[in-house]
């Protein structure tokens, strides 16, 4: 099992954001690095969710961060940096499918295609479903590998219960009346401690 992220506390509230940001906006480049520090865990999580393809990821993230970089003095500190950096993300995801149509939802159940096109989502949504995962991936930590497997089976990859019982090798009746309901037990409590309701996931 990947881990998608590990855990760390990366909200706006952070005491360095307002320093690296204002560094930034004044023209110090290295200041740059340390925003994507501080906010590069919580783009990969915004990454899959727009994309549920791992092997773009990479890449998507790569040119979304140049591109960050280069439009780095039009960002406005008032708004959130990471929902202006989902929206920069999209854009690059939709780019990214018009270059490569022949694989579009090939390794996932991405956003629908209509005529071609992506349908993209509101950025402070994104972020919102980013932060969630965060939780959840975060508790998920704790929880053994094969446990983690589960997790990231059915939470991460959105797969059926059919699906993930085959991946695991366990019937499904023991999965659904056993296995997963222990698990999601473990997660609940976990999550309950950071305010977190497991039915928002």
């Amino acid at each position: 099992l990947v881990r998608l992220a590990s855990p760390g506390n990366q909200a706006m509230t952070d005491p360095s954001s307002d320093e690296l940001f204002n560094a930034v906006l004044a023209g110090d480049e290295s200041a740059f690095e340390g925003v994507y520090n501080l906010y590069h865990q919580r783009a990969r999580l915004i990454a899959w969710k727009v994309s549920h393809r791992a092997d773009w990821i990479d890449d998507l993230l790569n040119e979304s961060w140049c591109r960050a970089f280069r439009l780095r003095l039009s960002y406005n500190p008032e708004r959130p940096f990471l929902v202006w950096f989902g929206g920069i993300l999209q854009n690059v995801y939709r780019e990214h499918c018009r270059k490569s149509p022949t694989t579009l939802g090939a390794a996932g159940d991405g956003p629908e295609r209509v005529d071609g096109g992506v349908d993209l989502v509101e950025p402070e949504a994104l972020v919102s479903e980013a932060e969630l995962l965060a939780a959840l991936n975060e508790c998920t930590g704790r929880l053994s590998d094969n446990e983690a497997r589960l997790v990231h089976l059915r939470f991460f990859q959105g797969l059926p219960l059919r699906s993930v019982a085959k991946e695991v090798k366990i019937p499904e009746s023991t999965l659904r009346e056993h296995r997963l309901p222990a698990v999601i037990e473990k997660l609940r409590k976990c999550l309950s401690k950071k305010g977190i309701d497991f039915d928002q996931i």
